[in-house]
Order: C-alpha cells, then sequence, then structure tokens
C-alpha cells in the first residue's frame, strides 16, 4: 500500500539527455532481477570509462503485456560513449512532460500511470517517448519499501 493517496501532476520540460542503456523483454517477475543485473552491469561499464553519472537511473517501458514487459535500464550520462555488448548508447529527446513524484513501493505506482493518463485524455496530448520510472532512492541503502521514491515521468506531443 503506498503512503501517499493523491498525486501532484506537475509540468516539466525536459532537457535532451544521452544515456546507456541495457534493453530486453523479460516476464513481470522477473523485473527486479533484471533491473539488478542491468544497473549494476551498467554502473560498472561507465565507471570504467569515465562519462560520468548525469542522474539517477531509470526505466523505460516500451510494452507491458500480462506475458512479458520491453523495459529498458539507462543511466543518464554527462558525456556520450559507446556501448558494448547488451549496453548501447540512447539520446533522450527535450520538450515537454508530465511528472509524479511517489512515495511508497514500486507495486502501488499504478494510481500514478492513471493520473497521468488521465492528465494527457483531459490537455488532449499523446505520449511521444516512453513512460520513465525515475529511481530516486536505492534500495540498498533505504529498506524500507514506504520510504522509497519514483519519479514517473511522461513525455509527450
Amino acid at each position: 500500500m503506498s503512503t501517499q493517496t493523491t498525486f501532484k501532476v506537475e509540468h516539466i520540460t525536459l532537457q535532451p539527455q544521452d544515456g546507456l542503456a541495457i534493453r530486453e523483454t523479460v516476464p513481470m517477475d522477473a523485473l527486479p532481477a533484471f533491473f539488478g543485473r542491468a544497473f549494476a552491469e551498467l554502473g560498472a561499464y561507465i565507471s570504467q570509462h569515465g562519462a560520468g553519472f548525469a542522474g539517477p537511473p531509470f526505466a523505460q517501458y516500451h510494452s507491458v503485456t500480462p506475458a512479458a514487459v520491453d523495459v529498458e535500464a539507462v543511466f543518464p550520462l554527462a558525456s556520450p560513449i559507446e556501448g558494448s555488448g547488451p549496453m548501447q548508447p540512447v539520446s533522450l529527446s527535450g520538450g515537454p512532460a508530465v511528472q509524479v513524484l511517489h512515495t511508497g513501493p514500486y507495486d502501488s505506482l499504478m494510481p500514478v500511470y492513471d493520473a497521468i493518463t488521465a492528465w494527457l485524455a483531459e490537455n488532449a496530448k499523446s505520449p511521444s517517448e516512453p513512460i520513465r520510472e525515475v529511481y530516486l532512492t536505492d534500495p540498498g541503502s533505504v529498506p524500507d519499501p514506504a520510504q522509497w521514491q519514483t519519479l514517473v515521468i511522461q513525455p509527450y506531443e
């Protein structure tokens, strides 16, 4: 259960951003293992290549079905670097977006998605890129899920 029951949808302007990502299609119940592995691999590779992190890690959800999730684990970078193997450079567009800050466990994010979907409909806007979950809290450092903060961002056109 989320510790938060109402959500403030805020309008923001994203700046273009380089990143390094691993994208896979995984079953929903395999997401925690995917993120643990992908963020560890990306973090080690970026540190080895001295690119510099430009913010917290995030996920982009390209599609979600009952069977599987097409998801991308991304670290924003201070400067672009070449990828290797499953790690590929990504360029994120700048432009208008909405965001909602969520406090609580990841499995209580659905009302945030509903609030963003309602805002898009009310304002006659369409998503321009996949929705992002920016992980502001490291679960390894903050073990209580009730304290985890996730910023959900939807670029739109």
